[in-house]
């Protein structure tokens, strides 16, 4: 592999999974005369490595990228598919192109001091060219591949890549198996929801951004995990509990299922989010 502690799992004919151990996954996708990638990784060298590990599957150009939202780590390695049709929807596209968004998001990763960070300052951020309001079909190369936006969740431009023949669906950040999603530009709420007309889509086995894959099952807890967050911090607001008790009391709470997730140290500086968001309406 180009890149450490990464792993590439062949999840049907011509279709794998590339996992990266604590960072971001990508999927591929062989067509007969083309590739198309699912999200170009945190910054141009992570995707030049992903480019390396498409070269060991395919010598087909990569004629497709799919970012499943806008967060950096997903998307900031777009600029070295200057070939390809970058693909999201609308809001995904709203978001990279909007300084008060991504200006905060540079001086996040510059300033963390990780290997990329140097990296990060010179990244030019590279929108799809090619976007989408409810949905969008391709025919891959005879195989379908349906992509669908549910409603605002983990941002407001998250989409679901569906491969109704071969039971797979990428998930991006909004559900993942076992982990904590980051909810600090979420829509709380409107999540909830998404995640309803989530589980209605029926496959096998799924691909998040982060972690391992999953199977439906997963997809349920990861719905109840939002809703039993948002249910217990309206609860928290209408028991008159400021927002340090609430984010203390719905941690204890979700704790008790969910405190052996990836990422559950973050939940209760998110519940504090989720509190000022909902008692604003």
């Amino acid at each position: 592999m180009a890149t450490g502690d990464t792993e590439i799992i062949e999840l049907a004919t011509g279709v794998y999974a590339r996992l990266h151990e604590g960072l971001t996954n990508a999927g591929i996708i062989v067509g007969d005369d083309g590739v198309l990638l699912i999200d170009s990784l945190r910054v141009p060298s992570f995707a030049r490595d992903l480019i390396e590990d498409v070269k060991t599957l395919s010598d087909k150009p990569i004629r497709y990228v799919v970012d499943t939202h806008s967060h950096w780590d997903h998307s900031w390695g777009n600029e070295e598919f200057p070939k390809a049709t970058i693909v999201g929807h609308a809001n995904c596209r709203r978001e990279m192109l909007d300084p008060v968004i991504t200006i905060p998001w540079r001086e996040k990763v510059v300033t963390a001091g990780d290997p990329w960070s140097d990296e990060a300052k010179t990244v030019n951020i590279t929108p799809p060219n090619l976007t989408f309001e409810s949905s969008l079909h391709l025919d891959f190369a005879g195989r379908p591949i349906d992509m669908h936006w549910l409603g605002r969740a983990h941002t407001s431009g998250d989409i679901f890549i569906h491969l109704p023949e071969d039971g797979l669906l990428f998930t991006g950040d909004v559900a993942q198996d076992r982990g904590v999603p980051f909810l600090m530009d979420g829509y709380l709420k409107d999540w909830v929801g998404t995640n309803e007309r989530l589980i209605e889509i029926e496959f096998d086995h799924f691909m998040a951004g982060h972690g391992p894959i999953g199977e439906p099952s997963a997809i349920i807890e990861a719905r109840d995990f939002i809703a039993e967050l948002v249910e217990g911090v309206e609860r928290a607001i209408a028991n008159g509990q400021d927002r340090k008790t609430a984010a203390s009391s719905v941690n204890a709470l979700l704790e008790k299922r969910f405190g052996g997730w990836r990422g559950f140290e973050r939940v209760e500086e998110s519940v504090a989010f989720a509190y000022d968001q909902i008692q604003a309406g």
